[in-house]
């Protein structure tokens, strides 16, 4: 017997399927199990995709066998192979997704009685105080060894007294205890067509794509986890998959109240063991219920029943390391699979999907109604341009915000503050001379952050002590430019000395369990406002929250970027909505320079339908997506004339190729991408539109395969539909 193998490397020189001769003593190997296998002078290992009777070449046998049983089914091999053909990756960089984190297994070596305890005492001499003391401990079951003297277990296990067993201990993702037993709400009208639907496809185990578009505070938390009560009635299982790690903690208290210890966590916070035992107890089919981030979407699951995106409009969805998934497709092509319902679920659904649900393609549902027909938060827009001159207001907190926040810190109600920057300033330059301190290994900025006096590239990482005066000129007239989470902090103190804020960016999380941390003192009254990034604009649930600001409308509204408008409406329209979710009405403060723009407009009042048929029309006439597939190629290399002549030896591969597609192809460069340099990789670019008409996975693959044949060593990305056009 033959195994076909694929050797667990990312080079595309060798991601390819080897054949290797089956010795004797492996002969009841499976698909899915990982082997070592010789490759040219070295070893190496690959995984078992498959078997054959017979090989045209002349093959050198298995070495090692290097697990028990399969770590991946045929069927997740399968989905492996499928996502490296749509993806452009090595089937190394899919398997890896699939298969178990790796980590030791904890094992906990106890000690226990093999003798009654009557006996055990009689056979120890009179005096053995120890010895006497650590059968008493024993007497009612097995205790850790470390809880107890070594020396005298080895003295009892030498008289036959004791025995040693160890047991795989698992190590937990949550504290169950904390959370209390929650029943299910009595739906509403519009919650219960929803749900209705969902059931009857989920007991006939059809597969079907549903948009459940519902307004802030509708109830959608309650229809998935109704939904994924019939799927466990049912014998099923579930993925609940939230956008970033910051709504985890909150879901994962509403799903651990009701589900108790059938829901697993998945997400990039928890330890390598504790993801390891996670997926361990998945695998083992001991879990029904897995809520985590998108990397949650590759739990060794089986029989799945529904999964769920929540917020799935956001960014995060989308892969920015190879394989450079959108989980949008990764899921809908599990639910094909299984037989599953994939829910996609937003308050502000992005115009692809929408697009979608309003063709057809999707079912469409909407929630226009809080629960409990609370009301929607009434939003005041300030004009930040009259703050200077109007009101010598030199505070980056309008005087109407600040107002604001006076009226609930008397009324003793929260407040949450949002500013889409972290940091404490976004760059450092000198007055004098101009010079800018950009990074030394990408060609992007720093970002000086005040707690730490440092200043921080967010694109690779690289930090280094401030400085006091200009590298260039030496002068010491050093200033900071722009505003971040920090310097808003500082400013807030000064406003209002008896305020308790919480800071919620990337920096004050970082640390395990950071998110938790903060949103559990938020909830439990010890603070009084939360200011953050976009980790504050979505998901969250406080029923106290009756005022948010929202500080620099405009920032993302300035991006280069054709879904500027779709993000800043999402990002205004989320952050309002986490305002008046209890029985006290919210108010809502949004600060721009631009009053009059329409985005802003539509998310003052809370009118989805309107921004999204003004912003289709726009698309349709730009021909951007939904109506095309934009494609970015970059080919990067730390040798900075490599990736320069390899884009453009690309560009006249698709001059030619677009020969044949006449109006379907329009190719943006070969060009410097935005930010030319990251990591010490120099990087060039080619943006594609793509009609839908044209067959751009045949152009894809003929670029790639294409690319693989240039002299010199350089790297391709090839990302259909990027959500970050650096």
């Amino acid at each position: 017997m033959i195994a076909k193998v694929i050797i667990n490397n990312k080079d595309a020189n060798i991601d390819q399927c080897f054949d290797y001769l089956i010795p004797e003593e492996f002969s009841g190997v499976s698909v899915g199990m990982r082997v070592s296998v010789p490759l040219g002078n070295r070893h190496a290992t690959g995984v078992i995709i498959g078997f054959s009777e017979s090989s045209p070449f002349t093959l050198k046998p298995i070495s090692k066998v290097l697990d028990k049983e399969p770590v991946c089914s045929e069927s997740k091999i399968n989905f492996c192979l499928w996502m490296k053909e749509k993806y452009f990756c090595s089937f190394y960089q899919t398997f890896r997704l699939f298969t178990p984190p790796q980590s030791r297994e904890k094992n906990v070596r106890y000690a226990r009685l093999i003798v009654p305890y009557e006996e055990a005492l009689s056979s120890i001499r009179k005096g053995s105080y120890l010895q006497t003391e650590t059968i008493e401990k024993l007497k009612d079951g097995a205790v850790e060894t470390s809880l107890l003297n070594s020396a005298v277990l080895r003295t009892l296990e030498k008289k036959g007294i004791i025995e040693f067993l160890t047991k795989r201990e698992y190590r937990e993702a949550y504290d169950q205890s904390k959370y209390k037993k929650s029943e299910k709400y009595v739906p509403t009208c519009e919650q219960k067509a929803v749900i209705d639907y969902l059931d009857e496809k989920i007991i006939k185990g059809e597969t079907d794509t549903v948009l459940l578009h519902g307004v802030t505070g509708s109830g959608k938390t309650e229809v998935f986890l109704q939904a994924i009560e019939t799927c466990i009635k049912n014998g099923k299982t579930a993925i609940m998959l939230v956008p970033e790690i910051s709504l985890t903690p909150q879901m994962v208290q509403r799903f651990v109240s009701r589900f108790g210890s059938d829901v697993a966590v998945i997400h990039s916070k928890l330890s390598p063991g504790e993801r390891l035992d996670q997926w361990q107890k998945i695998h083992d089919g001991d879990i029904s219920v897995v809520v985590g981030a998108r990397s949650a979407i590759f739990a060794p699951l089986e029989n799945i029943g529904i999964i769920i995106l929540d917020e799935e409009h956001e960014n995060s969805y989308k892969s920015d390391t190879t394989p450079k998934y959108l989980t949008h497709d990764v899921a809908k092509k599990r639910c094909e699979d299984e037989n599953a319902v994939l829910l996609l679920a937003s308050a502000t659904p992005s115009l692809s999907t929408y697009y979608k649900a309003q063709s057809g393609e999707y079912k469409l549902f909407e929630m226009l109604n809080r629960y409990n027909d609370i009301k929607m938060p009434e939003v005041n827009i300030v004009d930040m341009r009259g703050e200077i001159f109007a009101f010598r207001n030199m505070s980056p907190i309008s005087l109407a915000l600040q107002s604001e926040i006076r009226k609930n810190l008397d009324n003793k109600e929260k407040t949450i503050l949002f500013l889409n920057r972290r940091g404490y300033s976004t760059f450092v330059s000198c007055r004098k001379c101009g010079y800018v301190v950009n990074c030394p290994n990408c060609d992007i900025s720093m970002t000086y952050h005040k707690k730490t006096d440092r200043l921080v590239c967010h694109y690779c990482g690289h930090t280094q002590g401030n400085y006091t005066a200009c590298p260039e000129c030496s002068s010491p007239n050093i200033r900071y430019f722009g505003t971040g989470t920090q310097k808003i902090e500082e400013e807030l103190n000064t406003l209002f000395p008896d305020a308790r804020v919480l800071r919620m960016d990337t920096d004050t999380t970082s640390k395990k369990g950071g998110h938790e941390e903060i949103l559990e003192k938020f909830s439990k009254g010890e603070a009084d406002i939360l200011l953050g990034t976009q980790m504050v604009t979505k998901g969250l649930d406080f029923p106290d929250v009756t005022l948010v600001g929202v500080l620099a409308a405009d920032t993302s509204l300035s991006l280069d970027d054709f879904r500027a408008g779709e993000r800043s409406f999402s990002l205004l329209t989320q952050v309002c909505g986490r305002a008046g979710r209890g029985f006290i009405p919210g108010r809502a403060v949004i600060q721009t320079y631009q009053p009059d723009n329409q985005v802003i407009k539509h998310a003052k009042e809370h009118d989805y339908k309107s921004f999204y048929e003004n912003e289709i029309r726009g698309r349709y006439r730009m021909n951007y997506p939904p109506f095309c597939d934009i494609v970015s190629i970059i080919i990067s290399s730390d040798n900075k004339e490599v990736p320069e002549t390899h884009i453009k030896e690309v560009s006249k591969f698709i001059k030619e190729y677009s020969k044949h597609e006449t109006g379907k192809i329009y190719m943006l460069g070969p060009m410097e991408a935005p930010v030319a340099k990251i990591n010490n990789n120099y990087r060039y670019r080619i943006l594609l539109k793509c009609k839908k008409s044209l067959d751009t996975h045949s152009l894809l693959s003929g670029i790639y395969e294409f690319h693989k044949k240039l002299k010199g060593k350089s790297f391709i990305s090839i990302d259909i539909n990027p959500t970050n056009m650096i």
